[in-house]
């Protein structure tokens, strides 16, 4: 057992294998320091989010710290080793009796030169063959190598957007099956129905819609498999508010920015646009089912999306059209 070990790493972005690693080297330590190094390098995974994965995949080792260093390098491929060392012995202060580190740097002498007073341990990386930088490539293909709360960092929400009556929540319920992954309910609907309807809608429910949406959709990401559907944007509750009350009072003009700023901060992967060409049905919360009034809605719906910048894809045909181009472009999303 050694008293004070270090293993060490970018983590762009933390693997199974660097977790077997550590959990392999923190049994052979009374105290084992993880230390996540940062260059200037703007294609690396935000440091916090590196730190905060580690210190969740660690929590329960009692033994092992997280800590960070940070390189004015442009790029972790040209690194300032004399910098780097004396951070991490400014750090732990102790001193370091092991370094742990991966196989493939045997032959370099590169940690040998970097702590000559350490034991070098080498770690078999064949024991889970994956790389941060095979990750990146395609983080999908090797999605199976990634801790859950890495996972979530790579997941593409998909948004289904229209107006009312466009197959919206069929089509996400359908997408959801097929890709064996978690959607998010249009939270209107249920809004409609606790408040008796849509005529008696007041605005107070339209802020509920915005902020139940936005939670239920944080919910379901912890179920998500790779990709998740979202039924509608707060752009979409922001339309209806604006037929039913119009932005007339100070009320509403606040209620416009926040949904603007919810859906801004939404910021998807994917925005798919419904036409309205499909069988206009009635369910009970439903008002515009002219053809006229639907092309007219049609309207100042994309009028609005594209006040609010967003970007969308148009599918239109039948349900079974709408099934099949939707699946192109998911499947162009995530590589597959």
């Amino acid at each position: 057992m050694y008293k004070i070990g270090m293993y060490g790493g970018c983590f762009n972005p933390l693997h199974l294998g660097h977790v077997n690693a550590i959990i392999t080297a923190a049994n052979q330590c009374e105290k084992l320091y993880v230390v996540i190094s940062n260059s200037n390098d703007p294609n690396e995974i935000n440091h916090k989010e590196r730190l905060m994965w580690l210190k969740t995949v660690t929590h329960d080792m009692e033994n092992v710290e997280v800590f960070e260093i940070f390189d004015n390098n442009d790029t972790k491929y040209v690194y300032d080793w004399e910098s780097g060392i004396k951070q991490v012995k400014d750090y732990i202060k102790d001193k370091i009796d092991v370094v742990f580190c991966g196989s493939d740097y045997i032959g370099t002498n590169t940690w040998e030169k970097a702590y000559p007073e350490s034991k070098i341990v080498y770690l078999d990386r064949n024991d889970i063959n994956i790389s941060s930088s095979e990750i990146r490539k395609n983080p999908f293909k090797y999605y199976s190598y990634l801790p859950r709360i890495v996972q979530k960092h790579f997941i593409k929400k998909v948004c289904v957007i229209g107006t009312e009556s466009c197959g919206k929540s069929t089509l996400v319920r359908n997408l959801a099956l097929k890709y064996n992954t978690s959607y998010v309910r249009e939270e209107g609907r249920y809004v409609c129905d606790e408040a008796g309807g849509i005529d008696n809608m007041q605005k107070y429910h339209y802020h509920n819609i915005v902020f139940r949406h936005k939670r239920e959709e944080e919910l379901m990401m912890d179920s998500a498999n790779k990709v998740l559907f979202i039924d509608t944007d707060s752009l979409i509750t922001l339309y209806y508010y604006k037929l039913d009350f119009g932005i007339k009072k100070k009320e509403d003009k606040e209620f416009e920015a926040l949904a603007e700023g919810i859906s801004y901060l939404n910021n998807y992967d994917l925005y798919i646009f419904l036409e309205p060409d499909v069988k206009w049905v009635q369910d009970g919360s439903r008002t515009y089912g002219e053809q006229s009034i639907r092309k007219k809605n049609n309207k100042i719906l994309k009028d609005l999306l594209k006040k609010n910048n967003i970007k969308y894809i148009s599918i239109n045909g039948d349900y079974q059209n709408r099934y099949k181009k939707s699946i192109e472009l998911i499947d162009k999303l995530i590589g597959e």
